[in-house]
């Protein structure tokens, strides 16, 4: 958004406009740690809040749970800490939940 604009309405004509409710209240933060699943790729890799975080190879196709720290990211493998870095980014996470893993891949010919 490029800048806000005041209401032209008086209170008068809004409490008039059919059908309309008053906002409730803001959505409150969550209480504890932001968890996120992500399925690590073929690489070892995984990225949340547009930063790639190293897990290992070994760990290809796995789904891994995230903990947002507040300068961390913390990577568990059911109860297991796989790894901590440091947060180096400060975009927000947009996806919470792990992509469904891809069906095999058919050769040409099967």
């Amino acid at each position: 958004m490029l800048r806000t604009l005041p209401n032209p309405l008086t209170p008068a004509q809004v409490a008039r406009i059919p059908n309309a409710r008053p906002a409730g209240p803001a959505p409150a933060p969550a209480a504890g740690p932001l968890r996120v699943d992500r399925r690590v790729s073929c690489r070892g890799s995984v990225s949340i809040a547009r930063q790639k975080i190293q897990v290992g190879i070994g760990h290809a196709g796995q789904t891994v749970t995230i903990e947002e720290a507040d300068t961390t990211f913390r990577v568990y493998l059911g109860e297991q800490l796989l790894t901590e870095v440091v947060r180096t980014t400060t975009h927000t996470i947009a996806r919470f939940k792990a992509r469904k893993p891809e069906p095999p891949r058919r050769r040409h010919g099967e």
